[in-house]
Order: structure tokens, then sequence, then C-alpha cells
């Protein structure tokens, strides 16, 4: 019976102990069960890696941050493999120490540096939103454009701030644990005895009978910070908000109850069923049901590959899944009137239902999309001020007294109070040279959006940027924009416009004609 709960006695205890795995008879079928984990689960990570690859210019993707998920989807690969494979074949015991204290941790780091991430830019997000709509902060304009910056720099030294935040809980944890690791290996002749470098043996008898035990110490000390850690990221991902109900927050929160849980159970199964604290100290042998579930899961290691699956499966396959499924509804949603992209700039045209849209971009991490379009509108409306006040100033025969208007005044009367399109009727020749008057707030305008530097830069082409670039240093028109407009709007109308349509579908018919 498994959950037998009888007490074992000395002998029993010592058989025990001395029990393998992998000659074991009474494992085969168990056995045969972890080969057909073993490569069916390694097969699928590598089609998911692969496709999680080739989708790694998509939203979905890009938005879960392409180069540390997929890093972390590689390390979780081989820690499964390498914790798997000791279930299969004899394997050398410093093999198992590396993989407990360097490659779990590195695995580990990886994944609270994700959640850290989701929280951080969450917070970020809506800085961006507040910061840019402070008018304080930028009531002082300097003329000299290229010392202007709009809201400041502080948003370009917070992202910077966070991913050396996260590049620093990866490498030195890690870089700690190798070191620990080998330290307390060629340091103790004890451990290379009862851990040769050279010797296989049953993964299962050494973890039982917990030989180099005094190796695993850098494992749980590194395991103990990562649950005090994981425990705190998963308190504090309970206050972000994201519109996808199996999005990021979903991934970390999920992950973080998960090896939560399952740290416990292994905690318990260390201390009722290996030898950590020697055969003959209690009188009190465990009962049986902790020791058969130890001989089943393999010392505890088949918990932590659940885990890893799991973990690999939620941050790279579930993503590549949500592309396709979003492809395959993707014919019938643009069917409908609503959906169109023409549809798509009445709503931008709509106060209300902007705010609806940067809400929704900050829970999706690409609030400045919608702030280059706020931004973008009031260049347009700067322009359509300026050709008013120039034909007044050309009808009275006084171009002078185009001069004494307060342009930066209008500007952040516009940039506070954003309404429904522009309330000028002026065209606009697309070929007009940027005005003077106007140049500062076209030259903070890339320094914000367009500048691969800026605070708020939006995800455009290259090519987009070059072209800018030139133009602005050479002769730029009041459509410099343009290009990168229709690419930002592009962006929006297949990421977080289909999320608006959703919620408010009902609501958008009765207020757009």
């Amino acid at each position: 019976m498994l959950f037998n709960t009888t007490r074992v006695n000395s002998q029993e205890f010592i058989e025990y102990l001395n029990t393998g795995y992998i000659n074991n008879d009474d494992f085969k079928t168990v056995r045969n069960v972890y080969s057909v984990i073993f490569f069916t689960s390694m097969a699928f990570m590598v089609v998911s890696l692969v496709l999680f690859y080739k989708l790694r210019d998509s939203y979905i993707i890009r938005q879960r941050n392409f180069t540390l998920t997929f890093i972390g989807g590689i390390c979780t690969f081989i820690d499964l493999f390498t914790s798997i494979l000791p279930q299969l074949v004899y394997i050398h015991c410093l093999s198992l120490v590396s993989t407990s204290n360097m490659l779990n941790t590195l695995v580990n780091l990886i994944f609270l540096s994700r959640s850290l991430r989701v929280i951080l830019f969450y917070h970020l997000n809506y800085f961006k939103v507040s910061t840019y709509s402070n008018e304080k902060l930028s009531r002082r304009m300097n003329c000299q454009a290229q010392k202007y910056v709009e809201p400041n720099n502080y948003l370009l030294v917070i992202s910077k701030k966070i991913n050396k935040i996260i590049s620093a809980i990866i490498i030195i944890p890690t870089v700690i644990s190798i070191i620990m690791t080998y330290a307390l290996y060629f340091s103790d002749p004890k451990m290379r005895e009862e851990c040769p470098v050279m010797e296989k043996q049953d993964a299962l008898i050494n973890m039982k009978q917990n030989r180099a035990g005094k190796l695993y110490i850098v494992f749980y000390v590194f395991s103990t910070m990562f649950m005090i850690f994981n425990a705190i990221f998963a308190f504090l991902l309970l206050f972000v908000k994201d519109v996808n109900k199996y999005g990021v927050k979903f991934e970390c929160l999920s992950i973080s109850i998960m090896v939560f849980i399952i740290n416990l159970v292994n905690i318990i199964l260390q201390r009722r069923a290996s030898n950590q604290e020697g055969i003959f100290k209690y009188n009190k042998y465990p009962q049986r049901v902790f020791l058969d579930i130890y001989e089943i899961t393999e010392g505890g290691r088949t918990l932590f590959c659940i885990v890893l699956i799991y973990m690999f499966f939620v941050s790279v396959s579930l993503p590549v899944i949500q592309y396709y499924s979003a492809m395959r509804t993707k014919n019938a949603y643009f069917q409908d009137p609503m959906s169109s992209l023409q549809y798509f700039y009445k709503v931008l045209k709509t106060p209300s239902l902007v705010n609806e849209l940067r809400e929704i971009a900050i829970r999706e991490f690409s609030v400045e999309n919608v702030l280059f379009w706020e931004s973008y509108q009031v260049l347009q409306k700067m322009v359509n001020r300026y050709q008013i006040e120039y034909k007044r100033a050309k009808e009275i025969g006084n171009i002078e007294s185009l001069n004494q208007y307060d342009f930066e005044k209008y500007y952040f009367q516009q940039m506070q109070n954003y309404s429904e399109g522009s309330e000028d009727n002026c065209s606009c020749d697309p070929n007009m040279p940027i005005p003077n008057e106007l140049r500062p707030y076209f030259t903070q305008f890339y320094n914000m959006f367009v500048d691969r530097n800026g605070p708020s830069a939006v995800n455009i082409s290259g090519k987009t940027i070059k072209k800018i670039y030139h133009e602005m240093c050479l002769f730029p028109t009041v459509s410099i924009f343009d290009d990168a407009k229709e690419e930002v709007v592009s962006m929006m109308y297949s990421s977080i416009f289909p999320i608006l349509l959703k919620r408010n579908k009902k609501y958008m018919s009765n207020t757009l004609v």
C-alpha cells in the first residue's frame, strides 16, 4: 500500500537506504513512465523553443521580454534534462550536485527576475503616464532644443536600473553558488571520497544515504532565499493588473504558488525519508508512506521536474499557443466593421476611449504607444494653431506679431487637457518646414519617443528611425513623424484595440457612428 502509515524498523530502514532504482525490477514500470515523459517533454520543449524564437518579433513574445524568457527556457530545458536523466541511467555524483546547486539556482533566479520585471515595469508604465502629464516638470523650456527633454531623464534611468538589477540578481548569486560548491568540494577530502568525479552512481541511493550532504548546503541556502523572495514577489504580483487571463501575471503568480508548495513538500520528504540526521539518532523510524513517496518521486526530484515542465509551458509554450490561437481568430475578428482600422482611428479621436486604451496599455507594458499618439495629436494642433496665428498676422500686415503669441502656454494647455481631434479646421501642408517657433516641441517629441535611448521610446522600425533622424538633421517638415505614427497605430490596432473592443463594444457602438 502506498499510504501505509506504519513505521519501519531498523533493519527495514537500512535495507531501504541501500535499495537502488536503476536495476530494481520493482520500479520497472515507473522507469518506463519516466522514459516516455523524458522523450516527450524533450521533443515538446525543442519545438516550443524553435517556435518561440521564430515569433520573437511578435507582440505577445515581446511583451514577455524575449531575451530573458528565451534564456530561461533554454536553462529550464537543460535543468529538466539533467533532472530526469538520473531516473533512467547511472550518473556522476558531481553532476547531481551541479544540477541542484548551480543549474537550479540559475533557473530560479531567472524566474524571480521575470517576476520582478513584471512588478517594476508595471509601476514604471504608471510612472510614465503620471510624469509625462505633470506640467510642473516641464514648465521651464530651454530654447536650445537638444537640452530639453520631457518629462525628464528619470524614466530612462529607471529602465536602465531595472535591467541592471535583473542582471545582478541572475549573475551574482549564480557565480557565488559555483564558487561555494567547488570550494566545499575541493577543500574537504571526505566530499571527494563520497562524491568521486569519475564514478557513476545510482542517484536514489546517493540521495537516500545523503552522500556528500555537505555539498548540498549551497542548494538549501539558495532554496531558502528563493522561497522567501518568491513569497514576497507573489504578494506584490497580486497588485499587478493584467488584461490577459493567462498572461504574464498568471504565469508568474501560478509558478510562485506552485514552487512554494513543492518546496514545502520536498522539505518534509527530505526530513522524513532520507538519512539527513543519521540512522540511529532517533528511536522512531520513519513511516512507510514517506519512504514509498520518496522512492517513487526519486528523492523528490520528480516534484521539481513537474515544476520545471509547468514553468517552461507557461513561459514559452503558452505564448506560442496564444499567438497561433490569435492568428486563427484574426480573420473572423476583422470581418466585423467595428474591427476595421478606420473605426480604430475614430476610437483614437475619442478621449474617453483613449483613456481606456491607456489603462490597457499600462497592463500590457506598452503605454508609450498611447502617449506617442496623444503627443502626436498635440503636435498637429500646434501646427494648426501656428498656421492660424500666421494667417492673422499676415492679414494685419504685421508678421512680427506672431512672436507675441504664447505657444508654450498653448502647448501645456493641450498636454493637460487632451481633447477630441483638432480644435482648428486649418489644413496642413505635409511638406511645410517646421517653423522655428515649433522646433523645440518636435525635438522633444523625438527625444521622448523616437530616440532609441528615449525614456518612452516606441518600437518602430530602424528604417523609420534613420529616416526621421536624417530629416531632423537636414530639412525637417511637419510630417516628419507620420511614418512612425502609422507604425504605432498599427501596433495598437493589433495588440490593445482587440482588448478594448471586447470590453467596450456595446458602449462604443452607442458612442461612435
